[in-house]
């Protein structure tokens, strides 16, 4: 594992989404907080892949928002290589903008519909000056290649293309400003099982090859658990378990992360509920854990303190496991 890329400390991102009744008929009242992240820390390594699971509404993507720079954090830092993203100047941006390539989960909805491929992938190479302009096209056909598609796409439409083949486009696109790090939004959602494998192998194989940074959001564990070789499990604006990804999934330590793994097909075992009760509201978030009301082994005194992510008792032999439970799990789950 190689130096730290990206530190996440103590992130908070607080949104304002209206007002709550005033005391009186002419109140205007007062505005509503809705906390979708809250106290994040995280370190991604260079060379590191990493997944962010959870469920919808946990945080993922909000994060991820924060960390490439498009939206501030109302409290707390992120570094890049060491340097505070919200205080890079005009040069470190542009620099940070082609290191740092994001797949969206709406591939087709992120391009232009009225450009070519052949534009579209051109367009980070004249953008950031990566080849001389009659190189261009050599580079295009390359990408094109590289993602395992035929040359002859290059004059279609995104509109004109398959599922499958503009997500692969997508990732041409972001390999073509020749980028340190990819982050991936759900690249592989909706698709048929079939066409998830391609691109997962397609996505897996390319940053060995290259060396590269993978941020991966998912909130399927199957996905993470082949493509990732750690994972970050958040719930509701918080990371609640991080670890190896092998340790996770063979020994997952937190009664949210277990509840994820029940609902995760595997031979041998019968799919069950994963998780029971209501997500609380990010609005009105109970005092003590924030998964107590959801939690098969909550006691008293959960509803009234909250955890702390920490490194268990029994920590992992290379100390990157942490967990946020008063009462971690201790018995491997039977798979």
């Amino acid at each position: 594992m190689g130096a730290p890329l990206f530190t996440v400390l103590d992130v908070e991102k607080t949104y304002r989404v209206g007002t709550t009744p005033g005391s009186s008929w002419f109140s205007a009242g007062q505005p509503r907080l809705l906390k979708a992240l809250n106290g994040v820390r995280l370190e991604i390594a260079e060379g590191d892949s990493i997944a962010l699971v959870g469920e919808s509404g946990s945080g993922k993507s909000t994060l991820v928002r924060l960390m490439l720079g498009l939206e501030p954090a109302t409290d707390g830092r992120l570094l890049y290589r060491q340097v505070d993203i919200g205080q890079f100047d005009r040069a470190a941006r542009q620099t940070f903008r082609r290191e740092v390539a994001f797949i969206y989960q709406d591939a087709r909805g992120s391009m232009n519909p009225r450009m070519r491929i052949r534009a579209i992938l051109a367009e980070p190479l004249r953008l950031y000056r990566l080849c001389p302009e009659p190189e261009i096209e050599r580079r295009v056909l390359s990408l094109l290649e590289k993602v395992g598609l035929s040359a002859d796409l290059a004059d279609r439409y995104p509109s004109e293309l398959s599922g499958g083949q503009v997500r692969r486009v997508a990732v041409a696109r972001a390999l073509a400003a020749e980028p340190k790090t990819i982050v991936a939004d759900e690249s592989v959602a909706g698709l048929d099982v079939s066409v998830q494998a391609q691109l997962l192998n397609l996505l897996r194989g390319l940053c060995r090859e290259m060396g590269l940074t993978l941020i991966f959001i998912t909130h399927d564990l199957g996905v993470a658990s082949y493509l990732c070789t750690r994972i970050a499990v958040l719930y509701l604006g918080r990371i609640v378990e991080e670890g190896a990804t092998a340790d996770i999934l063979h020994r997952p330590m937190h009664p949210y992360t277990q509840g994820l793994m029940r609902a995760f097909p595997s031979f041998g075992r019968p799919l069950t509920a994963s998780l029971k009760g209501e997500i609380p509201s990010p609005i009105d978030l109970p005092a003590g854990c924030r998964f107590a009301s959801r939690c098969p082994q909550a006691v008293p005194f959960c509803l009234t303190s909250d955890p702390v992510l920490k490194h268990p008792e029994d920590p992992d032999p290379n100390g990157a496991r942490r967990v946020a439970c008063h009462f971690p799990i201790r018995d491997i789950l039977e798979r």
